[in-house]
């Protein structure tokens, strides 16, 4: 059990915050004592740390240190997605992948995870371990093509798969 003491002092009382000339300081003093005379901003930059690959860590980052500026969503430098309304628009995409040679089990594989939360697909298509190209309308039956993206994985015959593909969207509207 804790006991508070009697004088009213609570250890878990805010600390003010330092300022950033005092803990430079600190720091001035700790290097000094392993026998760096260095100060100010040099203190600063000895106590950074760069890393293999040529990044620099610094030893304290507060709210005054900035970042780049990220830009809008489709717009330069693209480091947040190369379309305006973001890569996902509707929210995160669940995508499922699936490598079945059997079209049945595949089509049962496929509706099982798109009732249960996946948005959308990954097929493998063609070789020895995806669905032959000509049974991709069986294994996609049932399949709401309009509300599930598909990713094709075809290595041996993407051709031949993106057009039954393109044949199934237009066949079903």
């Amino acid at each position: 059990m804790t006991v508070q003491p009697a004088d009213g002092l609570s250890p878990a009382a805010a600390f003010p915050d330092p300022s950033h000339d005092q803990w430079q300081s600190l720091v001035e003093g700790v290097l000094r004592k392993s026998g760096k005379e260095v100060s100010g901003s040099a203190a600063e930059e000895a106590r950074s740390t760069t890393l293999e690959d040529g990044l620099t860590t610094r030893p304290l980052y507060t709210a005054h240190d900035t970042s780049p500026d990220t830009g809008f969503p489709g717009f330069a430098p693209f480091t947040r997605g190369s379309r305006a309304e973001g890569n996902a628009a509707g929210g995160w995409d669940v995508r499922q992948r699936h490598a079945l040679s059997d079209p049945a089990r595949l089509n049962e594989a496929v509706l099982g995870d798109l009732e249960n939360g996946a948005t959308s697909l990954w097929l493998t298509v063609g070789g020895p371990a995806g669905v032959p190209v000509d049974a991709l309308g069986r294994a996609l039956e049932g399949v709401y093509l309009d509300l599930a993206p598909i990713v094709l994985d075809a290595p041996a015959d993407l051709d031949a798969a993106a057009t039954e593909l393109l044949r199934l969207y237009g066949e079903r509207g």
